[in-house]
Formats: C-alpha cells, structure tokens, sequence
C-alpha cells in the first residue's frame, strides 16, 4: 500500500522523466503503482528504462530481453518477493547491460536468475531453495555481488562463461557447491561466503586462469575444489574451517597456485590427486587431520606452508619429483611420509630447511657413502641408497627409514618416542648398538628385507613389538640384543632361514612368536637366547629346551642374562 506522500513523490518523479529517453515504472500487488505484475511493466519498458517494485508476493516468471534496471523503490523495508509459479526460471536476462537488485527469488525450478548475455550487474538479491540461485550461460563481464543464496544444488553457477567479477556473495546450505565454474576462463571470485555447503568453492572441465581470493568457506564437506583439468588457477587468501572432507583439494588439475590460505580444524588440509605442476605455498593448516596429501601427482612444489596439531603433516605416494622446502611443522604426530609402488615415486627434492618442532627432515634419494654422523632429525629416510653411514644420531618424530637399500650401517643412534626404524626391500645393512625404545609400534620392523645383521641394539618398551619380521625377511642375522618390556620381543610373520641367537629377552608381555622356518639356537656350544620367563641351569642349558608358540623352539637357551659373554 503506498503512503499519499511516497505516491506523490513518484508521480512528480515520473513526471519529471516523462519527456527523457529513460522512463521509470512502478509496480505494486496492491494496485496503487503503474502496474499490478512486473511482466506488465517489463512489456511496456524500453531498453535504459528502470523498474521499481514495491514490497509484496510476485508470483511470475520474467523475461528480460532489454537492457533494464529492476529493483524496489530506495529505502524499501519490506521484501520484494518473486515466487515460483511452477516456472524453471525466475528471471530470464537476454539483454545485456541489465541490473537485478535487492529482489527475494524462490522455489524456482531452476535457476532463480539465468543470465545468457553480458556485462549485466546481479547485486543484494536473496535467492531461497531455488535449484540454482544464479545461472550464467555464455556470459562475460558480469558483476554479481552481494547476493544471498540458500539452499537448493548451487548458489552461483556459471558455464561457458568468462571474465565477471563474483564478490562479496553468501551461499548457506548448497546441495553441491556455494560457487561453481564450468569450463570458465578469467573469473575471479572474491570475498564470498559459503556455509554448511557439500563443497564451497567448485571449478571443474577446464576452468582456468580463475582468481580465488579472500574467500570463506565453514561448515562444509569440502572447501575449495578444482578438478578435470582445472589450470592455471589462483587461490589465495581464503579461509576454511570445518571441512569434513579437505580443505581445499584438486583432482587431475594441472598448474595451479595455492597460496597463503587458512584451513582449520578441518579432516584433511590440502589433497592432490593426479594433479602435477602446482605450487601450494604459505599455507597455514590448524587442528586437520592430515596437512598435505599428494597421490599420484608429481612435479608440484610445496613450499613454507605452515601445518600444527596434526596427525600426518606431509603425506606423498607414488609421486615423484616434488620439491618440498622450508616447510614448518609443529605438534604433528607423523610428520613426513614418502611411499610409492616405484623407484621413481621416491625421486623427491626435500630440503633439510623442512623442521618439525624446530628439527630438520632429512631424506636421502639414490646416495651413495652419504655420511650422517651426530645428526639430531625429525625424521631420517634412505631410499635407494648404497653403502651409507648413519651415527651417533637421534630421530625424534617420525621413524628412521631405509627404502631399497643395501650395504648401509646404522650405528649408535637412538630411535626413540616415535614410530622406530623401518626396513622395506632392503638387504645386507648393518644395524649396530642402536637404541629404540618407547615407539608407539616397533623398535625395528623388517618387510621384505633379506641378509641383513640386527645386533647389539636395546629395544625396549616398544608398544607392539622390539623386533618384527613381515612378509619375506629371510636370512637376516639377530645377535647379541636385549628385548625388554616390550609387547612382543621378537615377531616373525612370514619369515624363514633367520638366525636368532645369544639375545636377552626380558619381561616382555610375549617374549617372541614365530610362524616360520627360523633358528633360534647355534647348538649346543654357542646355544641360542636368554629368556627372562625361562628357568634352567647352564650357559647354555643343554636339556630344558624354550618352546617359542607351536613350531620353534629355542633348544639350547641360557640360564643368565648375556650368558654367553
């Protein structure tokens, strides 16, 4: 209902525009404007003219097919509402040039605006449970701003569609995504919002040379998301907390730049997927599952990111030739972790300016006579390399690893508090009067390691197991240890022909179980181990045999601890 004041005004207003080339239309439900429906008004409008609807329920589908302005009269409080008539579409911009503004749009069946032409100007509209809020199709140098979406599949979508300006805009409760781009070029979404979306921020088939920058992503399942070779992408500046899936994650994306982010108390931080070329740097990742996951995808740089109160900091599989420097970790349970089904996928550049808790990475690819001598890491791999030495050092996080390789001597080092030495596909290394002790799995695990000497090292209080054996380590040489405290002293799964003898095992809660074809004594002159559970006379004792689980059989065990000394 129009005041008698504000009728006025608007007629003096229309009066006074009567003879120009714009013309200005009201239109208001309650019969008291120029027009009853904003059709009516759009039908008698010319290109330039302006629309102004009064608060009230349109119930209609418009199409605009001239370049006008549809807004409420300034300083309209209540809103002006277009609804659903059972159309696809609320509005339907072909002209270009248009401007929709402060208008409430809902329960269309598709889109609540679809844009099929340029340089219009979206802007301050609140689109409700609409499939989409904002369809572009084929539209350039768009500037949507300001908008409210909620619910429905997507807030925003554009397709086909290039260089618009998305700023400032607020999506709550999207099916699928807050933002999507389709095969879209030369975007740049800006200091949006999305909340309790499926994803916040989609790009996908060949969106490239797109910006992300400022924006906020909460309570979403993921938030930014780029994938079929999304290229050339910026994302920088954004924020995204509560992520039950990834913070910001690419699936076959190639070249992209993400950086300077924040994603907090989020499952998963960064995730790559056969994606290569990227470069993630300056990142900050609080409170998240894992910080940095790269599967499949090489030749990526990751560089002075930031990840704390994580429980896998730096995670890459079967993805080579990644440069990975000054990096800082802190409060990460497993910080640094590099795996693949290749030689290959361990060809990664990681620096020691990489720390974790103030404590360089160091790991080593394909070296020969490397030297490590009095070094205090975080975490220590050897992948493929030959004839090497590690002394005297400390690993204090992760593990010290030992990937294919052969003829290397780790000595006097202590491997403690972590997850211990880890021995895959290796074979005749030496591991000499090493400490390891209070792991949270094993003080020394071997899978597939054959013809190795494990000898005179403390393995203690480890939470699994001092010593284990898995799937083909054969023929290794166990001497001279003491297994103490542990959950198992020694284990052997799938494993044959080792030689276990002249070791102490000391309350541990199983002193040692084996399912193989393993020899746990040299006879009855040199005899086999000392068992702390164990009572017999002699060093060794020759008639009172240990029996290890069903099959083995220590046959020549000793009656004191380093009996054979």
């Amino acid at each position: 209902m129009l005041r008698p004041t504000v009728a006025i005004l608007i007629i003096l207003f229309v009066g006074f525009y009567s003879g120009a080339e714009a013309r200005m239309y009201i239109v208001d439900d309650d019969g008291f404007a120029q027009y009853n429906t904003i059709g009516e008004a759009v039908d008698a409008s010319n290109s330039g003219d302006m629309i102004y609807v009064k608060a009230g329920i349109y119930r209609e589908h418009l199409v605009v097919d001239k370049t006008l302005t549809i807004m409420p009269p300034v300083g309209e409080e209540d809103p002006t509402v277009l609804e659903g008539d059972g159309s696809e579409i609320g509005i339907d911009v072909q002209a270009e040039g248009c401007r929709i503004e402060g208008l409430t749009i809902k329960n269309f069946r598709g889109p609540g605006i679809r844009v099929e032409s340029d340089g219009n100007e979206i802007r301050g509209n609140v689109f409700e449970d609409n499939v989409h809020g904002i369809f572009l199709n084929q539209s350039s140098q768009n500037t949507v701003g300001d908008n409210l979406e909620r619910g429905g599949y997507c807030g925003i979508v554009f397709l086909d569609s290039s260089d618009n300006a998305i700023t400032g805009n607020l999506a709550e409760g999207c099916g699928l995504a807050g933002t999507l781009l389709n095969n879209s070029q030369n975007n740049v979404i800006k200091d949006s919002k999305a909340v309790e979306c499926d994803r916040g921020i989609y790009l996908i088939t060949e969106s490239n040379n797109n910006l992300v920058r400022g924006c906020t992503v909460l309570d979403c399942g993921s938030g930014i998301v780029m994938e079929r070779l999304a290229r050339e992408n910026g994302v920088e500046g954004c924020r995204v907390e509560n992520a039950t899936i990834t913070g910001i994650g690419m699936v076959s994306c190639v070249g992209n730049s993400v950086h300077d982010n924040q994603i907090l108390n989020s499952e998963n931080g960064i995730t790559l997927f056969s994606s290569d070329g990227n470069v993630i740097q300056g990142n900050i990742l609080e409170n998240v599952s894992s910080g940095l996951m790269f599967y499949l995808s090489p030749s990526n740089t990751l560089a002075s990111n930031r990840i704390a109160g994580a429980k896998n900091g730096i995670t890459i599989k079967d993805s080579p030739h990644n440069v990975v420097e000054k990096n800082i970790l802190g409060d990460v349970t497993w910080a640094f972790y590099v795996d693949g089904n290749s030689e290959e996928s361990f060809d990664c550049q990681v620096s020691e300016s990489n720390l974790v808790d103030g404590k360089p990475i160091l790991y080593y690819y394909r070296r020969s006579d490397l030297d490590v001598t009095d070094q205090e890491c975080a975490h220590l791999a050897l992948a493929y390399c030959r004839n090497g030495l590690v002394k005297n050092s400390t690993v204090s996080n992760d593990a010290l690893f030992v990937y294919s390789s052969m003829g290397n001597l780790i000595q006097e080092s202590n491997v403690s508090g972590c997850y211990g030495m880890r021995i895959y596909n290796s074979s005749n290394n030496q591991i000499l009067g090493n400490r390891a002790c209070n792991n949270k799995f094993n003080g020394i695990l071997l899978v597939e390691s054959a013809s190795n000497t494990i000898a005179n090292n403390f393995l203690c209080e480890n939470k699994l197991g001092g010593l284990s054996f898995d799937r083909g380590s054969d023929e290794n040489e166990i001497i001279g240890n003491t297994f103490s405290n542990n959950q198992i002293g020694i284990g052997l799964n799938g494993s044959n022909e080792n030689a276990i003898y002249h070791n102490n095992f000391i309350d541990n809660a199983e002193q040692a179980s084996d399912d193989g074809e393993n020899l746990w004594d040299w006879g009855p002159l040199k005899g086999g181990n000392y068992w702390s559970d164990h009572e017999c006379e002699g060093n060794p004792c020759q008639n009172s045999p240990r029996a290890i689980g069903n099959i083995a059989t220590d046959y020549y065990p000793f009656q004191d601890k380093d009996g054979w000394v």
